[in-house]
């Protein structure tokens, strides 16, 4: 381990091992599901439908409560437990559906304005040292882009099905809504999604762990393993 400047810890890892891309827990804002048998061994299984997740905790915590999180040498949280960098993912994803840190009526994440209060909010509910702030600027940016996506998917069922938006409006401010929807009507924005569609269909290695990340993964198999061999164990 090395202490940095700001005083906030940060963990060496192998010096061999090649800088793997950012790794982004997109999973703050997607819909979970859960499986409950209601009455006796006999009745059928149904499925309660949960919201995204809110952490309201860890917004309401206060400076002397933050959390501090533990990077590797690519500025990626790993600890102090997968616990802390769950919660710090999912609470990242919450930040990704708050209009005020990120309005949804802009193209693209470079042009958004709000990256510093982004950051400064984040240091007020975590101990993050600055090494951390491009993954923490990255999983928004993916948690924003992945929410897009799903409000984009309700607005297209809603039309093929005749429905009213009422639900739509219930999530986002009319404004950006009437932006967002212009936006995707436009040829450009229709040539892009079909780009899209195709290079993700190309996508054969898609990250399956949830709130969980490659990095503390690879953290957690260089502590148990004696001999670390990185691709190897991560699909093993």
């Amino acid at each position: 381990m090395s202490i940095n400047a700001s005083g906030m810890v940060l963990e060496r890892e192998a010096e061999n091992e090649v800088q793997p891309m950012i790794e982004t827990d997109n999973v703050a804002h997607e819909r979970e599901y859960e499986t409950m048998i209601e009455g006796s061994s006999e009745a059928p299984k149904i499925k309660k439908h949960r919201g995204p997740t809110k952490k309201t905790d860890i917004h309401a915590c206060t400076l002397e409560e933050r959390t501090p999180i533990i990077l590797n040498c690519y500025g990626q949280p790993i600890g102090p437990t997968q616990k802390d960098v769950k919660d710090l993912s999912r609470f990242l994803g919450t930040i990704a559906r708050t209009t005020e840190f990120a309005p949804l009526n802009y193209v693209d994440w470079p042009s958004i304005p709000t990256h510093d209060q982004i950051w400064e909010y984040v240091l007020e509910k975590f101990m993050i040292a600055p090494e951390g702030r491009s993954w923490v600027l990255e999983t928004v940016n993916l948690s924003w882009r992945g929410y897009k996506s799903k409000l984009k998917k309700m607005y297209l069922e809603a039309v093929e099905k005749g429905l009213n938006l009422d639900e739509l409006y219930e999530l986002v401010p009319e404004d950006e809504l009437k932006d967002l929807i212009s936006y995707w009507n436009t040829s450009p924005a229709k040539e892009q999604s079909k780009k899209n569609k195709r290079n993700r269909e190309k996508l054969d290695d898609m990250h399956t762990m949830g709130p969980s990340s490659y990095a503390a993964l690879r953290h957690k198999l260089v502590i148990n393993t004696t001999t670390y061999n990185s691709q190897t164990l991560m699909y093993k």
